[in-house]
């Protein structure tokens, strides 16, 4: 619903300040502040809403933009703005349902259309977004980021020369835009051209030295390489720049598996089930450290999740027939034996085992008297009669 809000408006507004510029930055979100106290303008909101926006606070960048919606729903550039944060937030559909709000309302802008084309390759609308880029290019033909969004369709639809001259093309328009070093040094790992791809990633973070994306991309490339203790820094490097960031977490539970650190790798594969619980076979993963570990309740307990979770994981459904083998196994070999409660039954059992030959006298065997049919005498003396005492 529209408000009346900003025809009182008495504080000062400031204008964008230059992207790097940390310091106007800062002073324009103070003042924006100080305007939405005093009389609460939807523009002050949705300015700040581009601002922290900028700055990676991009939940807070929706509960301004969100306000200044609710205050001025017919001001097309803030739906645009919200496209913009939404996008960000990895929801394409929403997004473009602002995207196209914000058109209908009037933008025409060549920032718009190539958002459309964006939204529109995410969603695999391959024709529908190739228009909105062109529209964009018409209108800005030096967009870099127009030639971005257009190698990533030709990268997808499988023509990756096409992709790497439209990327290259949008790095000399814009060369600090860092998803074209990401999509090259990408590309160039793909193709297993692993110099170009490192010679971009290096670029990129001196460009960006905080970038935890670009350090994970480091981390793959090294991987690739084969150099895995190197990759582990970089990965470790990655997370600590961003926490969440579970691909980091995986391939160092990779890394650990391989080298049979079974406990580190499923350390590793239970945090990225933390932050990222429908990850695909991250059951079957953690399945097999726990059975490579001897656990084997805990493995048949993965092992059965991943495989109702897909019937057709033949690695799980291989894992779990090995683990209830091994504990059926287990669990009979612990059975031949009786709990040890005492010593001295098992002392006991050890003595009668083995013959004492000092507390028991052997006769030596005589030979038998032969029987002789020529001396009655002897035969008497040889053989008693039954019943004789």
């Amino acid at each position: 619903m529209s408000c009346g809000s900003d025809n009182r408006q008495t504080a000062y507004i400031p204008d964008f300040p230059k992207p790097g510029d940390s310091s106007r930055t800062k002073g324009a979100l103070r003042a924006l502040t100080r305007a939405i106290n005093q009389s609460s303008p939807s523009s002050a909101y949705a300015k700040r809403a581009v601002i922290l926006l900028t700055m990676g606070r991009v939940n807070e960048a929706l509960a301004d933009i969100n306000e200044a919606i609710d205050r001025n729903d017919n001001a097309g550039v803030y739906y645009l703005t919200r496209a913009q944060i939404l996008r960000v937030l990895q929801q394409p559909g929403k997004a473009l349902e602002n995207a196209q709000r914000a058109e209908i309302l009037g933008v025409d802008t060549p920032e718009l259309y190539t958002l459309q084309g964006d939204l529109l390759q995410q969603q695999n609308e391959f024709d529908k977004a190739r228009l909105y880029v062109a529209k964009a290019l018409q209108m800005a033909p030096y967009d870099g980021e127009a030639y971005y969004f257009s190698g990533l369709m030709a990268a997808k639809q499988g023509d990756t020369a096409r992709a790497l001259a439209l990327y290259q093309q949008s790095l000399r328009l814009k060369p600090r835009y860092l998803e074209t070093y990401n999509q090259l040094a990408s590309v160039y790992r793909t193709l297993g051209d692993l110099n170009s791809a490192m010679a971009y990633n290096g670029q990129a973070i001196k460009y960006f030295p905080n970038n935890a994306k670009l350090f994970f991309g480091k981390g793959l490339i090294y991987h690739a390489w084969g150099q895995l203790d190197s990759a582990l820094v970089y990965y470790q490097q990655t997370v600590k720049l961003q926490p969440t960031y579970y691909q980091a977490y995986f391939q160092t539970g990779l890394i650990n598996q391989k080298f049979r650190n079974y406990y580190s790798a499923l350390a590793n594969y239970q945090r990225v089930q933390q932050l990222r619980p429908q990850f695909p076979r991250i059951d079957t993963y953690i399945g097999y450290c726990h059975e490579q570990m001897g656990q084997y309740d805990e493995a048949i307990a993965a092992y059965t999740k991943a495989t109702r979770l897909n019937v057709a994981d033949r690695q799980a459904a291989a894992g779990l027939w090995r683990s209830q083998r091994r504990q059926y196994s287990q669990n009979s070999y612990n059975s031949l034996f009786l709990p040890n409660t005492s010593d001295e039954p098992l002392n006991q059992a050890r003595s009668r085992a083995t013959l004492d030959t000092t507390r028991v006298r052997i006769s030596t065997i005589q030979p038998k008297a032969r029987v002789t049919t020529g001396s009655s005498d002897s035969l008497r003396r040889t053989v008693r009669p039954i019943g004789s005492q």
